[in-house]
């Protein structure tokens, strides 16, 4: 009976142990679940800016295009009415 009480005695010296454990671990685990929410809204806020530069990027490509096709035309022109 004495070593059955000594082994709860010692199994709950043991869960107090683990509970101030978790405690102190706590404060680790919530800076990195603030981490994390940190990087998802940064990685959110880069992905928006990555859609913001390709669109520019689409533009200034059909921009270039019409430069490119307009020079040609002018280029089309010349040879034809002044050659």
């Amino acid at each position: 009976m004495q070593n059955i009480e000594a082994t709860i005695v010692e199994l709950g010296s043991i869960f107090q142990q683990l509970a101030h454990m978790v405690k102190e671990q706590e404060d680790t685990i919530q800076r990195i679940d603030a981490g994390v929410d940190e990087a998802q809204l940064q990685v959110e806020a880069a992905h928006t800016e990555l859609l913001r530069y390709f669109r520019g990027l689409s533009s200034q490509r059909w921009l270039l295009l019409k430069a490119f096709l307009l020079l040609l035309l002018f280029f089309i022109l010349f040879v034809v009415f002044l050659a």
